[in-house]
């Protein structure tokens, strides 16, 4: 018997909350005692719910444990708890983490500095579904993982540009249990995103009700598992802006497309800009951040990217900097221009050119001109 099991054995039981779960791991230091202690022990414990310490007397043993593993196993359903060495690290690290989570594919890649959540509305507008996918599938051909929670609407359709990008991965967080996915309707995207080597991801035991306020309650799962996370459009009462809240309650950087002052779609959005959310303008507002900033540099430089001189210069001194920007602006370029460009003398621009060119910055073509080494 195992210490992740009883967090399996303790989430079957009817109506168990997460808190009950913590309560019982400080009351009794280790969960796997409560298999083994006599039930007075555990029924005169007044710090515990009756009808709870009656339901962990009743149910426990090691043949109802492998019982729910094989119910598991049959429906390809894996388990982490908070104590596994795999469980997300971010995740441990917010006000309530989930004891125990159950999923679906592969979760591996959350643990990476990649990884950004994408959420809005229910009911996008048009501006609202062009900038979901444009930036989405940007993001994820830099190499970037999206969480979101599989909801109509722009959650569905970050998951779906995710993978229409080249290399990120899309993990969806339900409000529902695995064998109740909802909503129905997007069943064919969750399938989608197993196909693709993301995951499916609940804190909810099968079988367990579906209530609104489930649904609120994984929002912190979203933002907690996530460096940061990204609203696309919300309004005033939208629930993309508890995720924000989560975000903001734990340390998180939180981007924000902005609106139309006069559009109730975004009025959510600029109220987060208003209390000092991170305004997205084009991709590099969110990949040049410092949040991601040491992915993308690594990300580039295994991926031969153009941008990749952008992750490096900003520790060389002010002549070296202005003459990678003239190159940036002007493509290929020639010595002279570069002077004139930069209003550097000649005799520096030449000393630090060679400086540039033994650390592999640029490249030297025919006629003193100069490119990026890419």
């Amino acid at each position: 018997m195992e210490e992740r099991e009883m967090y399996l054995f303790l989430s079957s039981i009817y109506r168990i909350t997460q808190e009950d779960i913590i309560s019982l791991k400080n009351e009794f230091e280790k969960l796997i005692n409560l298999m083994y202690l006599e039930k007075d022990k555990i029924l005169k414990n007044k710090k515990i719910n009756l009808k709870l310490s009656r339901n962990i007397v009743k149910y426990r043993s090691p043949e109802r444990i492998e019982k729910i593993k094989a119910v598991l196993q049959q429906q390809q359903i894996h388990y982490i708890c908070i104590e596994d060495d795999d469980y997300p690290e971010r995740l441990k690290h917010i006000s309530k983490p989930p004891p125990i989570l159950f999923y679906k594919g592969d979760i591996s890649f959350l643990q990476g500095g990649n990884v950004i959540s994408v959420i809005g509305s229910r009911t996008p507008t048009k501006y609202g579904l062009k900038y979901v996918r444009k930036f989405t599938k940007e993001l994820s051909d830099c190499g970037m993982h999206v969480v979101s929670g599989l909801a109509i609407g722009i959650d569905c359709e970050s998951h779906l540009a995710c993978m229409e990008g080249k290399y990120g991965k899309t993990a969806a967080i339900l409000g529902s249990p695995l064998d109740n996915i909802r909503p129905a309707v997007n069943l064919k995207t969750a399938n989608k995103i197993l196909e693709n080597g993301g995951a499916i991801i609940s804190e909810f035991f099968l079988g367990t009700d579906v209530t609104p306020l489930n649904f609120i309650m994984r929002n912190r799962i979203i933002s907690g598992i996530s460096e940061a996370t990204f609203i696309i459009e919300a309004a005033e009462k939208s629930g993309a802006l508890s995720t924000a809240r989560y975000s903001n309650n734990e340390g998180r950087e939180v981007f924000v497309i902005p609106g139309r002052i006069d559009d109730p779609k975004s009025r959510g959005c600029l109220d987060l800009l208003f209390e000092g959310a991170l305004i997205v303008r084009e991709l590099k507002d969110i990949t040049q951040h410092r949040v991601y900033y040491d992915h993308m540099k690594k990300f580039c430089t295994l991926n031969n990217c153009k941008d990749s001189i952008e992750y490096d210069i900003k520790s060389l001194n002010y002549e070296k900097q202005e003459i990678l920007n003239s190159i940036r602006q002007n493509g290929n370029i020639k010595i002279d221009d570069i002077c004139d460009y930069t209003g550097i003398d000649i005799k520096t621009i030449n000393s630090n050119i060679n400086e540039l060119l033994i650390d592999d910055y640029i490249i030297e073509m025919e006629n003193k001109t100069y490119g990026f080494n890419v």
